[in-house]
């Protein structure tokens, strides 16, 4: 067992960096809308190290989402996005818990899967690894999304 903040947790470390193996792109990589294209722009200004870190320890590629969301813009340049990866493994404790914080603006949360992931993951027992960016910077050269 394994502890991220106050939810603990098992993974298969191998067996989830295998399936990101196999996947060709995650969601936002493959929608044409401008939310998820800029996603994919700012995406290495998004995740702070400790996100980074977070997601090779689970054997997850940063690239390779379930899926983002745009929120909104927040202000001039500013937006909040939210998203979320799944990795192989158990919940085992969970409930309302408080978000982590591994940077300003960018907290991380674990659940049960209830949400759309790879398709290369289905059918596998899966935790889903949600985050929220409050400070996406927008990168396309186009109008910003509202």
């Amino acid at each position: 067992m394994v502890f991220f903040g106050k939810w603990r947790y098992t993974c298969d470390r191998a067996a989830t960096a295998e399936v990101y193996g196999r996947a060709s792109l995650g969601y936002s990589s493959q929608c044409t809308c401008n939310g998820c294209r800029n996603f994919v722009a700012a995406r290495a200004e998004v995740f702070p190290p400790a996100f980074l870190s977070l997601l090779t320890t689970l054997g997850i590629d940063p690239a390779k989402d379930g899926e983002v969301y745009h929120n909104g813009r927040l202000s001039r340049g500013k937006h909040h996005y939210g998203g979320w990866f799944h990795f192989i493994g158990t919940l085992d404790e969970s409930g309302d818990l408080p978000p982590v914080e591994l940077a300003a603006g960018f907290t991380v949360h674990l659940r049960h899967k209830s949400a759309p992931s790879l398709p290369e993951l289905k059918g596998l027992p899966l935790v889903q690894l949600e985050f929220i960016a409050s400070s996406v910077p927008w990168r396309l050269n186009e109008p910003e999304a509202d």
